[in-house]
């Protein structure tokens, strides 16, 4: 019965691959929060590097857990280069530095006080900055875990042989917190807090053979600490995304034709093939022509008329519209939003 079951679920995938392809958009995606126009060049700082005062108990903290000493300011630097590449990339702010400023904080996850304003004018002085984006705090936790054997089989010179491996985790942990200065106006325009959270599996024949197949702890902290700046790159400017859209393909012979001019990015031509398709008098190859004319609309730009297609779609029986228009109208708020961020 399961076999049936395996073999039915295995035919209906590859019937539906078979009916749609699928292509990347380019998509902007709104910052979480909209930072005031007037705020264009901003210089990042690092200020997560323990005072003289929290310096033993940062050292004794990096000892007790395991992380080693120097960690932490490794991340630290980590996930300012994630921030940093996200602000290259975004159009929206203009990098003044590229790092490399450090000051003295708390050294733990605690928020120290704010910075002095007659400092934070030296600094956006120097550099000719609207604002600074502070890493204010920074701290790591890793654990590794190792799991129960899992036996399985395998063929040796044709010879079957049982083996057990066994699993090992390493989860990477890191808070990062940030404030944002407004040099101008002299206020915290924000002070938010993430976790983020990185698992790594590997797999030995002992279980000290899996924690050795695992990456070490630097080069997890590494990838953490970049993905916690990027995370707050996201929270603080739009940023373009690849996103996969699909469209339809399936037997009939002008929908097949039409999909080499997808790949080739000639969206008008294939728009000239669709077109006509949305009258078929079969509702089938209606409702999918349909619904591919509303992915050339967004494509082209126009989201109100990919949600009109996207509804007639639906309205002639195509059961992906419905998701398809909730992503459309998400997208045209985004648009507002985007309005309002960006110059």
């Amino acid at each position: 019965m399961i076999q049936q079951i395996v073999c039915i679920a295995l035919i209906i995938t590859s019937i539906s691959s078979c009916v749609t392809s699928s292509v990347l958009v380019n998509v902007h995606r709104p910052a979480d929060i909209t930072i005031n126009k007037d705020i264009q060049n901003v210089v990042v700082v690092n200020r997560s590097r323990p005072s003289k005062d929290n310096l033993a108990g940062n050292i004794v903290e990096g000892l007790i857990s395991g992380e080693g000493i120097g960690a932490d300011r490794k991340g630290a630097e980590y996930c300012v280069e994630g921030l940093s590449g996200m602000l290259n990339n975004s159009g929206r702010f203009s990098l003044k530095n590229e790092g490399g400023i450090e000051l003295k904080g708390t050294g733990t996850s605690s928020f120290p006080i704010p910075l002095a304003w007659n400092e934070v004018k030296s600094i956006c002085g120097s550099y000719d900055g609207d604002a600074l984006l502070v890493l204010e705090t920074f701290d790591s936790d890793s654990r590794i875990f190792v799991g129960s054997p899992v036996a399985r089989t395998r063929k040796v010179k044709g010879i079957k042989v049982k083996e057990l491996r066994y699993p090992a985790n390493l989860i990477m942990e890191v808070e990062s917190g940030w404030r944002i200065y407004d040099v101008n106006k002299e206020r915290i325009i924000d002070e938010n807090k993430y976790v983020e959270i990185k698992e790594f599996n590997a797999w030995g024949s002992s279980p000290e053979g899996a924690q050795l197949n695992l990456p070490s702890r630097r080069i997890a902290i590494k990838q953490a600490g970049i993905n916690a700046g990027e995370k707050y790159g996201f929270r603080i400017s739009p940023i373009w995304l690849k996103v996969n859209r699909t469209y339809y393909v399936g037997k009939h012979e002008d929908l097949k034709n039409a999909r080499q001019y997808v790949k080739s990015g000639d969206w008008d031509t294939a728009i000239e093939i669709w077109l006509p398709l949305t009258e078929d008098e079969d509702l089938k190859i209606a409702n999918r022509a349909a619904f591919n004319m509303a992915l050339a609309s967004e494509i082209k730009g126009s989201l109100k008329t990919a949600i009109d297609w996207a509804r007639k779609a639906q309205k002639i029986g195509n059961k992906k519209a419905y998701n398809y228009i909730n992503v459309l109208s998400r997208r045209l708020v985004d648009e507002e939003k985007l309005k309002e961020q960006l110059n």
